[in-house]
């Protein structure tokens, strides 16, 4: 019975080989301003609406704006399991290492009612899984070599993933009249991936004495993808703002380029071969209230159209994205000005997943479990403040809380795989205008 369910792990890796370590989809935290509110649909205070609300880019004064930040990442998943009834013993692997930089560069340039936008960020991605004693799938497949008597144990296993979702954006904001402004756009996404794993084999020379050989996987995957924006700004009264935005699917195909596979013979990377990854389409909704002249509070909803998307299929057929259903997020955050040169930001988002069949989707999105996917909120807070009339300089904290969560594989039956995760982000960015 073992050998034939973890040599099933082999087989389901082959088929599911594009998928075997997932991307990390759906960043909302694409600048300073947000890590500090949480919370940005409706906001037309400085420069990174661009992603937020182009819509109310019109409400920004007249020349140019220009935003510039970084993310520094902490981040902390961990999961672990049994494999005492595989002869084995308790696992646990977590994350080791800091994502340094998540940079942003927003730039809009206003003249009447007319403005022009443009951009870089990383809406997916921007982050290494790094374990270097091995995860889940190092021991599944070590396990499965040793099932299918290539070797006689393993080990000295190690994974390295990283994946960014460089992302060009463009386009044109006009205010309709004193009410109204609507804006269109492009962004064009490139993704590269980069994956590196290793273990050891060892054979058994009688004795005590084992002959170790090393393997390594290193492969690259690489798609792009152009999508279009829409937005809408609405001033209800001259102190409630409303912002719409709609961001539609990028459509990706990850083409893989093998640089080296010792495990070459177990078909799990094809160079040349292309698997669907596509970015979902994204709706976003948000009210702003300047409560008085100090105090400014926003309400933000976003949707996120995941079931839309090609991300191929399971082993045994199954649509992936399905399996993962929609996402969305709501927010609530408020903002309080000290004086002209001092505003302090709190707030907090909680984001929901809506799984059809997260067994399922974690089983084939095996990097899945470096990542995790879980339902989460994020607790933020902050200064922003004016060095000059025209420069200011955003310090934020935010930290993001998973839902822990108990998986099971079926190729591992009788396992639970307990998950666990939480990140912590400081941001620094600057707003400037003239």
């Amino acid at each position: 019975m073992l050998k034939k369910c973890v040599c099933g792990v082999i087989v389901f890796l082959c088929a599911t080989a594009g998928n075997l370590f997932a991307n990390i989809d759906n960043l909302s935290n694409m600048s300073a301003e947000w890590i500090r509110t949480g919370n940005r649909n409706a906001a037309t205070d400085a420069a990174d609406i661009v992603i937020y609300n182009p819509g109310g880019i019109t409400e920004l004064p007249d020349g140019f704006q220009i935003n510039i930040g970084n993310q520094t990442l902490m981040r902390k998943p961990r999961h672990s399991y049994d494999l005492t009834a595989y002869g084995m013993g308790p696992e646990s692997h977590e994350q080791d290492g800091t994502d340094w930089f998540l940079p942003n560069v927003y730039v809009t340039y206003n003249k009447d009612n007319w403005a022009l936008f443009g951009g870089y960020y990383i809406p997916g991605g921007g982050a290494v899984a790094d374990y270097p004693d091995g995860t889940i799938e190092t021991d599944m497949i070590g396990m499965g070599l040793v099932q299918a008597m290539v070797f006689d144990g393993y080990t000295g296993e190690s994974l390295k993933a990283e994946s960014i979702y460089n992302t060009l954006t463009f386009g044109g904001t006009y205010k309709i009249n004193e009410t109204v402004s609507a804006a269109v756009g492009l962004r064009y996404i490139l993704v590269k991936n980069n994956i590196k794993a290793g273990l050891t084999g060892l054979t058994d020379l009688g004795g005590g004495v084992f002959n170790p050989t090393p393997l390594t996987v290193d492969v690259d995957e690489e798609a792009d993808g152009v999508g279009f924006l829409a937005g809408v700004n609405v001033n209800l009264t001259p102190r409630i703002n409303l912002g719409f935005q709609y961001l539609s699917r990028v459509g990706l195909d990850l083409e893989t380029s093998v640089n080296r596979d010792d495990l070459a013979f177990l078909g799990l990377f094809t160079d040349g071969e292309k698997n669907p990854r596509d970015l979902p389409g994204m709706l976003g909704l948000g009210l702003g209230w300047d409560l008085s002249d100090a105090l400014y509070a926003e309400i933000n909803y976003s949707y996120w159209f995941q079931k839309d998307c090609d991300w191929g299929n399971d082993g045994a057929g199954r649509d992936i994205a399905h399996m993962a259903g929609d996402a969305q997020s709501a927010g609530l955050t408020a903002s309080y000005r000290f004086n002209p040169a001092l505003l302090f930001s709190a707030g907090a988002t909680y984001t929901h997943f809506m799984w059809n069949d997260i067994d399922g989707y974690y089983e084939a999105n095996l990097g899945s479990y470096d990542v995790l996917y879980t339902d989460n909120w994020h607790i933020g807070g902050g200064v922003a403040y004016s060095l000059t009339d025209h420069v200011v300089m955003n310090l934020s904290l935010g930290r993001t809380l998973w839902e822990d969560k108990d998986l099971t594989n079926s190729q591992l039956p009788g396992v639970t795989i307990a998950t666990k995760n939480s990140t912590t982000i400081v941001a620094v960015g600057f707003n400037v205008g003239f």
